[in-house]
């Protein structure tokens, strides 16, 4: 299989297309250009207060960890570097968790100030407990017992509901928490196509364990190509500005170059991923590397969501 992984000579003709793809999925809020009332300027105010981008920052990160659960989970069960999965596995679990009380009670220590208030946020924090809870039972069997085949397929499919929902509720809580003073409109859809790379690097890490485990594989295989692919457009995207789909070049230095360091992990990982679609089996060592790079391109990512976070409130 061959994939060609470059998005900086989109034909004219296809750049609506490419906006779309890029943005499929992602909450893009209404501006306006209207004059703000004091009782507006209030509102943005107290919503500023009680963290509007940290609220869309870590919702967008249960994506993420959604992710990470089922990818710790392969590589523990099937011995891949086990005092790394194993911790990554437990930590991943237990800040899901402590994001969804933190959303729903609020959580100073995350900047998020106060229980959320509004009926269809907390509908969906409540539907992602429903099907949360039996995921985090399977990755605390799979800690406890070592893992089985059987179980990381279970956590796998279970995974994926949660991601769903995880992704309607960063919509959601997008659409609450943006207005034109508390989080401009672009500033809102960088946060959230940023946060959503975090998430990819972990899909792509699941994938690759699934396909060496031999669960799903050609599912995993799809999905990691387009996963990988999409990582990718959305990078650079982000590096060089996508006016067509909203997204607005870096606004300053520390932001360009923590993507730099980003776009530097990728094409560290990138061959392996390569390999792996073109039906190459991976030694132990080399599925050990690919899940520590994986987490650290994720690291990488999430401090470039902090910063676009801190600039949507300085305005630098």
């Amino acid at each position: 299989m061959t994939i060609l992984f470059n998005v900086t000579h989109v034909m004219p003709l296809k750049r609506k297309a490419f906006a779309a793809a890029l943005c499929a999925g992602l909450t893009i809020i209404p501006a306006t250009a209207q004059e703000l009332t004091a009782e507006e300027l209030q509102r943005a105010q107290f919503l500023e207060d009680t963290g509007a981008s940290q609220r869309i920052d870590y919702s967008g990160k249960l994506r993420m960890l959604s992710q990470r659960i089922p990818a710790a989970a392969c590589n523990y069960a099937d011995g891949i570097d086990r005092d790394a999965s194993g911790a990554m596995l437990d930590a991943a679990a237990n800040e899901f968790q402590q994001i969804v009380n933190a959303l729903e009670f609020g959580d100073e220590s995350l900047g998020i100030v106060g229980a959320e208030e509004r009926r269809k946020t907390l509908v969906g924090l409540r539907k992602l407990r429903e099907n949360w809870d039996p995921m985090f039972a399977t990755a605390d069997q799979i800690h406890t017992d070592g893992g089985s085949p059987e179980a990381v397929t279970t956590i796998a499919a279970q995974s994926a509901p949660v991601l769903d929902i995880a992704k309607l509720l960063v919509s959601a809580i997008s659409e609450e928490y943006s207005n034109p003073v508390a989080l401009m409109q672009a500033d809102a859809l960088v946060i959230d196509i940023a946060g959503r790379q975090r998430m990819l690097a972990q899909r792509i890490s699941k994938d690759v364990c699934l396909i060496a485990a031999g669960v799903n594989v050609e599912q995993s295989v799809a999905d990691l190509a387009s996963t990988a692919q999409l990582f990718e457009d959305a990078l650079v995207a982000l590096q060089t500005g996508m006016p067509d789909a909203g997204v607005k070049a870096p606004p300053n230095a520390q932001i360009r170059e923590g993507l730099d360091v980003v776009m530097a992990d990728w094409n560290a990982l990138k061959p392996t991923v390569m390999a792996v679609l073109a039906g190459e089996n991976l030694d132990a060592q080399t599925r050990a590397d690919l899940f520590n790079g994986a987490n650290s391109m994720t690291a990488d990512m999430n401090e470039v969501v902090h910063m676009y976070s801190d600039a949507s409130k300085t305005g630098l």
